[in-house]
């Protein structure tokens, strides 16, 4: 049998290049490296810089063959900034040592700024990620990945999730 760790040192090296290919300080990728790896949104914030990254996900479906595959579109914002957000969702969240979910209040559009954005997009069929910078200054985002976004903001702010328990719910 054939050992995977070849390709999981090549996998690691090619990862550590794209600080370099984008001209960022590594740390800045944190949140993107994590999401691919171990899915989610997440959050970085040190002295020089911030960072989140947000994942868009795609369900590409051929009713005929009836299969498909989630396309994943993970985006990296250096510096976020909040521009506007737009209506109200209700949603159970669940973040880090909160023991349980909770009741929360999200936005469903979000328009954010950014220094710098990378999409990363990776299709699972075709086991192939691409990864470019986009010439774009803001963007704006509903529904999940808008409510990952502002998650993931309240963090760079030192804001813990906040919300009510599931106790607030009644069975029907």
């Amino acid at each position: 049998m054939e050992s995977d760790i070849p390709r999981q040192i090549a996998f690691a090296a090619t990862e550590a290049a794209l600080a370099d290919r984008f001209g960022i300080p590594a740390d800045a990728l944190i949140p993107l490296l994590f999401s691919l790896r171990y899915g989610g949104d997440w959050s970085y914030a040190s002295g020089d810089v911030t960072a989140i990254s947000a994942v868009k996900k795609t369900t590409v479906y051929d009713d005929e063959s009836r299969t498909g595959y989630s396309l994943e579109e993970i985006y990296l914002f250096t510096n976020p900034v909040l521009l506007d957000r737009e209506g109200t969702v209700h949603r159970l969240e669940k973040c880090g040592e909160v023991p349980a979910r909770l009741l929360v209040e999200r936005p469903y559009r979000v328009r954010l700024g950014a220094d710098r954005v990378i999409r990363m997009t990776v299709n699972p069929l075709e086991r192939e990620i691409r990864t470019e910078e986009l010439e774009v200054a803001e963007m704006t985002f509903s529904g999940s990945t808008a409510y990952g976004i502002d998650h993931e903001l309240e963090h760079l702010a030192g804001r813990e999730i906040a919300g009510e328990g599931l106790w607030v719910f009644r069975f029907g």
